[in-house]
């Protein structure tokens, strides 16, 4: 029988070290693979495969896999592994990999961070359409290009402070993320996966406009919809600001007060699963896959 790869036990113990991602813990139960929404969206990203390939020490071919660049930072298939195995701490480790090794061009990846942030316009777009009570099924792949290429200017509308009013589900929310504790550092972010463009999704915006208890403004913006609830601000705050937990109240206080309406979350999920087979698509056309 032939063999296609030849485990390295040297190389699996080097990537466990650089990584503590416990990849050797994984029993292949794909639970990973179920949270995954490049996967669900598109079939073409599985981060159990990815961790099986780094337990056989198979770094070569794991930093020419197209799917590492696929990955959104998001998390969830290291949150939902009953063995705290870390699949998205491997790509990030593999992309890392890739770079410094100069697999591919300068040029290639400015083009892929770019396309990054148009991807976050794109999907600030289909959130505006979702929001208007649209289902645009029919619209993503036909303004797919037009939306990348179109900026985001945000709506400025005048606000007296004083005549503010705050609901009080609203005003419980903000304590228990503590985003009083903010002093505007922009920790979040520097290190937020999804702020490419600061005018489409900025965690600290979001936090400052609580703060400032523009309640009905925020609740209204399609940008608290782009969080993909990694986690990644509340864990680099120095403040202990929960901010994950306020942007997912924020949402949550959207539905509740009737913002949105109750069809809203159904039709936004849906349509992020028709973006990821463009996402993943157009990554192919930037690196040659």
């Amino acid at each position: 029988m032939t063999a296609y790869y030849t485990p390295s036990p040297e190389t699996r113990e080097a990537i466990q070290e650089k990584t503590w991602a416990n990849t050797t813990l994984c029993w292949a139960c794909s639970a990973c693979d179920s949270q995954c929404p490049v996967f669900l969206g598109s079939s073409r990203l599985r981060p159990q495969k990815v961790l099986r390939m780094a337990n056989l020490g198979l770094l070569d071919e794991l930093v020419n896999l197209p799917e590492i660049w696929y990955c959104l930072a998001c998390k969830r298939c290291t949150r939902s592994c009953p063995n705290d195995c870390e699949p998205e701490t491997i790509v990030g480790y593999l992309i890392k990999e890739a770079i410094r090794t100069g697999l591919y061009s300068d040029e290639t990846i400015s083009r892929y961070h770019e396309f990054q942030r148009k991807f976050q316009r794109a999907r600030w777009m289909t959130t505006q359409k979702c929001l208007s009570g649209e289902d645009p099924e029919d619209e993503i792949e036909s303004n797919w290009r037009s939306w990348l290429e179109s900026p985001i200017e945000p709506q400025e509308t005048a606000v007296w402070l004083t005549d503010l009013s705050h609901t009080q589900a609203f005003l419980n929310e903000a304590d228990r993320a503590a985003t009083a504790s903010c002093f505007n550092c922009s920790e979040c972010t520097n290190e937020c996966p999804v702020c490419f463009d600061r005018k489409v999704f900025d965690p600290q915006w979001v936090f400052r406009m609580v703060n400032l208890g523009l309640e009905e403004e925020i609740l209204r913006s399609p940008s608290i919809w782009l969080c993909i609830s990694c986690q990644t601000c509340t864990n680099v705050c120095s403040q202990l600001v929960s901010g994950h937990l306020m942007i997912r109240g924020l949402q949550e206080l959207a539905v509740r007060g009737g913002i949105v309406d109750t069809g809203f979350p159904s039709r936004w999920s849906k349509a992020q699963r028709l973006l990821y087979p463009l996402f993943t698509k157009e990554i192919d056309a930037i690196f040659g896959f």
